[in-house]
């Protein structure tokens, strides 16, 4: 009888103290990957003609990063505008004008016959910057951002990078572009 109550107790106990190492486990392994609040994004240095600042911009199936583009009005930067999705992308840089402008022209050459790609454009008026990335291929483009942003252009009005490849800015290949101040923290 003795016997049989020693399995009994072992039986309960072992459960009992996997669960309790398990949750111990588990715990310590949350805390070491709560490193806490992400670090704040360091104030701007703005660009200049001599030097201008780098900002990358990745465009993937449906998509940008990053999620907001930060620029200063005046500075020159260099965009490392990179396609990592499996189709065309172009990134369109401007305010709500600029991208309505460029969504018309290339609704009107969706679906073109066969033979060559149609060619697109809008009034130079309502260009913006535009670059056309190849699925795998990067392009590096040098600008210089516009050193008073207008009402009608600041970021509450519709500052944009756009895609607007039939179909991709309905898909939301769309971020908002913020106008910081120089030396600022976006």
């Amino acid at each position: 009888m003795r016997h049989r109550l020693r399995a009994v107790i072992s039986v309960r106990v072992v459960p009992r103290l996997v669960l309790a190492t398990v949750v111990v486990a588990v715990v310590a392994v949350v805390a070491a990957c709560d490193a806490g609040a992400p670090p704040a994004t360091p104030p701007i240095s703005p660009g200049t003609a001599v030097a201008p600042r780098e900002v990358n911009i990745i465009a993937k199936d449906w998509q940008f990063l990053p999620y907001t583009v930060d620029l200063v009005p005046g500075e020159t930067v260099v965009f490392h505008i990179v396609n990592g999705g499996l189709e065309i992308h172009e990134v369109v840089i401007g305010g709500a004008a600029v991208q309505d402008a460029w969504e018309r022209a290339e609704a009107a050459a969706a679906d073109p016959p066969p033979g060559p790609t149609p060619v697109v454009s809008v009034p130079p008026e309502l260009a913006g910057l535009r670059v056309v990335v190849p699925s795998g291929q990067r392009i590096d483009v040098e600008w210089t951002v516009p050193a008073v942003v207008s009402a009608a252009g600041s970021s509450a009005s519709g500052w944009s990078v756009g895609c607007h490849i039939p179909g991709h800015w309905a898909k939301g290949m769309v971020v908002p572009i913020r106008f910081v101040q120089p030396r600022a923290a976006p």
